[in-house]
């Protein structure tokens, strides 16, 4: 069962939350705050037996999505609560696990809060929560090709040119740390299908791409580390940019079969 749509303010543009802490458990409500959390992003009620661990996704989606950035602050932590639909210390375990982590940190004092330190979010916590661990790798990557088709073609038809050079500057950025170690080169791969993602404004399928693209990193590692070529990576990315910028249903469908093939038929190819 996939879980948590992700939202965005409808003009687009990001909103700072700001608050007063006295450390992650004293965190102060305010009516602001959750309606900018609500504009901004929207957390879902949880009714998942370990609960803390879907409050990890969503809030690392939150991060990697990039609708909160490094520096940035979360709802606090009784918006949260609220928002997801849990108690408050199932929403401070969570955090305690982000935070252990190094993705998050608690402030204390009057500027305070919960704030974002970093969008490189450790694979032991990418693998934390798992909708899709029941299901065989085959399925998975079965699923992904109508999803990613769809959110190119939506994107093709929705995306504006910020969106482009968004998607453009995380090429780049995967071609400047193309050496770099894999979780940073990952990261900015998967930064491209999400900034598609959110091109598209689809918060059903961003979800259901998010989760993908983290169970086929954390299952596929030896793929990512030995088998993937990064400089034919850059170049389907770039070809893929360039074919959501003509807006033409074939030459988008065809760029996003290329762009699949590869783990395509490393995956499907394996004796069952």
């Amino acid at each position: 069962m996939f879980h948590f749509l992700a939202q965005w303010s409808r003009n687009g543009q990001r909103h700072l939350v700001s608050g007063a802490t006295s450390g992650i458990a004293g965190l102060i409500l305010s009516t602001n705050l959750d309606v900018d959390a609500g504009e901004r992003w929207h957390f879902h009620p949880i009714t998942n037996t370990r609960a803390h661990e879907e409050v990890v996704e969503q809030i690392t989606f939150a991060i990697l999505s990039g609708a909160y950035h490094p520096g940035e602050r979360l709802p606090n932590i009784e918006a949260l609560a609220r928002l997801m639909g849990v108690s408050k210390p199932v929403v401070g375990e969570a955090l305690k696990v982000l935070a252990g982590a190094s993705v998050v940190r608690a402030l204390r004092g009057v500027h305070g809060g919960v704030v974002v330190e970093t969008n490189q979010v450790p694979e032991r916590i990418m693998a934390i929560a798992g909708p899709l661990r029941h299901l065989d790798l085959t399925e998975i990557v079965e699923a992904r090709r109508p999803i990613e088709l769809q959110i190119a073609l939506m994107a093709g038809q929705r995306a504006t040119q910020d969106d482009f050079a968004a998607m453009e500057e995380t090429i780049e950025r995967l071609r400047t740390h193309r050496k770099s170690e894999l979780a940073l080169r990952i990261r900015f791969d998967h930064q491209f299908h999400y900034l598609m993602g959110r091109a598209a404004r689809s918060s059903a399928l961003a979800l259901y791409q998010h989760q993908i693209l983290e169970h086929l990193f954390v299952r596929m590692r030896a793929y990512f580390s030995e088998i993937e070529d990064v400089d034919s990576v850059i170049e389907l990315h770039e070809d893929t940019l360039a074919a959501l910028r003509t807006g033409d249903p074939g030459t988008i469908t065809r760029a996003v079969d290329v762009h699949l093939r590869p783990l395509e038929d490393v995956v499907l190819s394996r004796p069952k």
